[in-house]
């Protein structure tokens, strides 16, 4: 024999099946010096359950046999495994018995007698489906292992891309300030900046990149990458923060990486502590929420823009009076169109609730976490809000 496969052979599990015991004999004999291990069985309801609980590489069979023949046999195991090889001892007599076992994808088959060397001859020809088999699955391994290898370093440039000045003291001015960040896969179409400009400003950026995978991951990176580069390039300068430039700037960089028909949803709020107001520019996304202090009533900032587009020429700032602001929510779609546990409605449809009786962010993501099924999309919310004395 070929010492190639005669290697081969020591790596793999063969299972016999033959009611002449004989037969069976020789086949332990003789298998039991060439294969790793040997397996045996007197009718096909044995071969079923020693296939059921064995790691079984290989199985020569007989058609013949009491109880449960060969193509019954094979029936059931191709129901568990369509790979296999399952080589078949027969004399051939039937063409009806031919086809049924075409139909079962029966390897190969031994025509009775046979002899060492068409045995052989047909157990290579098996052999080479199996090395076929395994190659092919550790190839996909390989794969696998470096996609996700591929995946975490993306998760890792995305996290030192998110910038948070917040997160030493966890806040920003008079509120405290705390984000949830959960992709629903490791490569993330949210990303979000919060960006200390002075000691009366902060920047706080949202964006949702449209469609899923790595091009909504890479528009969201690359947008979050470049406001804070500018951000520090300004502060570098020692220029004055202002929200029309950057708008611009971003434009002009992103316009053209941008796909024909792709859109991106974006958040900027430039929070102005000594004027007490915010300046907002909101492209399509969804309104963020605010209370004010002894006001029972949960207000909206609507949306003043379109998504950015490559055909994107102009966009809209607009500013609120903080002044008396208690509380205020802003986040991505991927936390309100998660459905409810309790019926097939949107989390959308109880968020300003959840909101309104949430005293503090745990509050808040108790609430959303106890209603929500599943998550279904990337998720980042921000909540700012006064503590209670």
């Amino acid at each position: 024999m070929d010492s190639y496969f005669a290697n081969i052979y020591k790596t793999l599990n063969i299972l016999c099946v033959e009611d002449n015991k004989d037969i069976l004999e020789i086949y332990k004999n003789l298998f039991s010096i060439l294969f790793k291990k040997v397996y045996f069985a007197t009718d096909g309801l044995e071969g079923i359950e020693s296939f059921k609980n064995n790691d079984i590489d290989i199985i020569l069979t007989d058609h013949k046999m009491p109880n449960c023949n060969g193509l019954e046999m094979s029936k059931v195991i191709r129901e568990m495994d369509s790979s296999v090889p399952i080589i078949m001892v027969t004399a051939l007599e039937s063409v009806e018995m031919l086809r049924e076992a075409i139909d079962l994808h029966i390897t190969s088959f031994l025509k009775k007698p046979f002899t060492s060397e068409s045995l052989f001859s047909t157990f290579n020809f098996a052999v080479k489906s199996v090395i076929a088999e395994r190659s092919i699955i550790e190839e996909q391994k390989e794969k696998l292992l470096y996609s996700n290898y591929q995946e975490k370093l993306t998760f890792d440039k995305e996290q030192i891309i998110t910038k948070n000045d917040t997160k030493e003291d966890q806040r920003l001015f008079a509120f405290r300030c705390n984000v949830f960040y959960r992709p629903k896969d490791i490569l993330s179409g949210d990303s979000y900046i919060i960006k200390k400009i002075s000691s009366d400003d902060y920047l706080l950026f949202l964006v949702d990149g449209m469609g899923k995978g790595i091009s909504a991951s890479v528009t969201a990176m690359l947008c979050s990458a470049f406001v804070n580069y500018f951000i520090e390039n300004s502060l570098k300068k020692k220029e004055t923060f202002c929200l029309e430039k950057l708008l611009q700037a971003l434009l002009a960089f992103i316009q053209p990486n941008l796909l024909e028909d792709e859109v991106i949803s974006t958040s900027f709020l430039h929070y102005d502590n000594k004027e007490k107001k915010v300046h907002y520019a909101l492209f399509s996304m969804p309104p963020p929420l605010y209370m004010l202090q002894e006001d029972p009533n949960v207000y909206k900032i609507k949306s003043n823009n379109t998504p950015l587009a490559p055909y994107t020429k102009a966009f809209k700032i607009d500013t609120l009076e903080i002044s008396k602001l208690s509380k205020m929510l802003i986040y991505s779609d991927g936390l309100t169109e998660n459905r409810l546990r309790e019926s097939q409605n949107l989390y959308n449809s109880v968020i300003k609730d959840d909101f309104k009786n949430a005293q503090s962010f745990q509050d808040f993501q108790n609430l959303s976490t106890i209603k929500v099924s599943q998550q279904e999309d990337d998720i980042t919310y921000v909540m700012l809000y006064k503590e209670q004395r």
